[in-house]
């Protein structure tokens, strides 16, 4: 059993270099970001047909060989290429910008 929230289980989506970007460019305003649900509530049936399909391709050497944002650009082939923004929100997840302290 796990202790993941739904919240962090859909941030598991997010590919760490992603997460590395938009924190970069709160910092870069002098904030660091955290992440909640959006104001309409995380996307719940998203996040799960995203982890059945990745569940369903381990194992899979093609699947695995595609770096994480390839395999989202595969989930979501509409998009001709997801990006961290449109990610967050199929996902039903918005940043939020802390000030950090002086």
């Amino acid at each position: 059993m796990t202790n993941l929230t739904p919240l962090d289980l859909a941030l598991d989506l997010l590919p760490e270099a992603w997460h590395d970007d938009i924190a970069n460019d709160a910092e870069s305003e002098g904030y660091r970001v955290g992440y909640t649900a959006a104001a309409g509530g995380l996307r719940t049936a998203t996040i799960r047909r995203v982890q059945r399909i990745v569940a369903e391709r381990e194992g899979d050497a093609d699947w695995e060989s595609m770096g994480h944002g390839r395999q989202l650009d595969e989930v979501f082939p509409d998009y001709n290429g997801i990006g961290s923004w449109d990610l967050l929100d199929e996902l039903g997840i918005t940043t939020v910008y802390v000030p950090t302290a002086d």
